[in-house]
């Protein structure tokens, strides 16, 4: 059994939510076949690389643990041993639309460094996010005087295939944020790496909402895309990451796998809401020392359904909770799996000149749907149809707009009256 691990547990529970997992498990398949096909890109020593038709698309609702993939995906990157073994590059949607250059720039330094110099790049805690990443890359480049390539382009003559030394894996994080249009700078980009016109060996992969491959398809990005939902773990990888989270910071477990259990059967296997709960664990362990047979399981529990209901609450936008029953109708309504059609029209259905059934203005059901899909009370799956992934978010919502039905409208204001008045009421 290793060593209590406090200072270790201490950072983790302080980072709060936004903290990477200490333990990743599962998503093998996804990860795996994003390695291979990186793999048939790399055509070493010659002078046209890279395969087309070749993105991945991550697509799921907040929550489901995507960026944490492509953390874990540039984390083993710099463990590989093998020379030509795929590198991972995480590109913001943000940095991609704002300061194409400087990201073009990063692409271009993460390929041509040698497998020494990329390997140590690892010197950072496993599995949390280092600030020494595509950001650090494109500042190196900078400094060596280099002028940032303008395009893909630009970027293949003055480095072309053969001088890369590894192929490369260009993932973008919150991909459902990049431009629509196809003439955009960052459209060009992304699409001359699917068509793989530029010879380079490049692999992309989009990680976003659930509108995402319709972004993609927006964009130019059409035939050869591969979609991958990213939602629940099974009970079995559930279970693997809490044992993995006792076992990385060194908690005494013995006894305490039915506690375990049952604390994260209220996260439903989503990843945002099991990391609610190692949070509370890790704050119950901290104060028994590491020790789980003397924590407050009760606690633990209570703090992981209140972090629940704060994080329900904080995905409702202002135009949500304004139209909190109609927001409860269409989720009522919801079956699993409606095509796009069906869902608008839910929408158009339970719309009313009503309080809290009114469309926001100027907002069409087409893009109130779309909302939806932002907030993560919608999800598009593989085969283009829409559900509701989080069945305690849903059942949040459902409640949230009825429950004001429930109370029945508001009574009228009781009267100021003069100290010592008689009550009429």
């Amino acid at each position: 059994m290793a060593l209590f691990d406090g200072d270790g547990l201490r950072d983790f529970v302080a980072a709060g939510e936004k903290s990477p997992p200490p333990v990743f498990v599962g998503r093998t398949e996804a990860i795996a076949d994003i390695e291979a096909a990186a793999r048939r890109a790399w055509k070493p020593g010659e002078s046209k690389q890279g395969k087309p038709g070749i993105t991945r698309i991550l697509q799921g609702a907040p929550g489901a643990g995507k960026s944490s993939i492509l953390a874990e995906m540039e984390f083993r990157s710099h463990r590989a041993a093998a020379p030509g073994s795929p590198r991972v590059l995480v590109l913001s949607s943000e940095w991609l639309t704002s300061d194409l250059p400087s990201a073009l720039a990063a692409v271009s330094a993460a390929g041509g460094m040698n497998h020494d110099e990329w390997s140590k790049r690892a010197g950072r805690i496993h599995h949390r996010i280092s600030a020494v990443g595509a950001f650090g890359l494109s500042l190196e480049l900078a400094r060596s005087g280099a002028k940032p390539p303008d395009n893909l382009i630009e970027l293949a003559r003055a480095m072309p295939a053969t001088a890369w030394n590894a192929p490369l894996i260009a993932a973008v994080d919150e991909a459902q944020n990049l431009p629509a249009g196809e003439t955009m700078p960052t459209a060009i980009f992304l699409r001359s790496i699917h068509n793989a016109t530029s010879g380079l060996p490049l692999t992309l992969v989009l990680a976003g909402l659930g509108d995402t491959q319709d972004r993609a398809q927006k964009m130019g990005l059409t035939r050869g895309l591969k979609l991958y939902e990213v939602g629940r773990l099974s009970v079995e990888e559930t279970d693997e990451l809490m044992r993995g989270f006792c076992r990385r910071f060194g908690l005494r477990a013995d006894g305490s796998e039915p506690y375990l259990a049952e604390l994260a059967a209220g996260a439903e296997g989503w990843p945002r809401h099991l990391h609610f709960a190692l949070q509370a664990l890790g704050e119950e362990a901290l104060a028994a020392d590491g020790d789980l047979g003397r924590i407050s399981w009760s606690a633990a529990a209570k703090e992981a359904a209140e972090s629940r209901l704060r994080y329900y609450r904080a995905q409702q936008s202002p135009e949500l909770k304004a139209t909190d029953r109609l927001v409860a109708a269409v989720m009522r309504d919801l079956r699993d799996d409606m095509p796009w059609s069906d869902v608008v029209g839910l929408i158009e259905a339970n719309a009313a000149d009503a309080p809290g059934f009114r469309l926001p203005d100027s907002t069409t059901p087409e893009a109130f749907f779309r909302r939806l899909v932002h907030q993560g009370a919608l999800h598009e799956g593989a085969d283009g149809r829409f559900h509701c992934p989080i069945p305690s978010f849903r059942s949040f919502l459902i409640d949230a707009g009825e429950r004001i039905l429930r109370r029945g409208p508001t009574p009228p204001p009781k009267p100021d009256l003069p100290e010592g008045s008689p009550s009429l009421f």
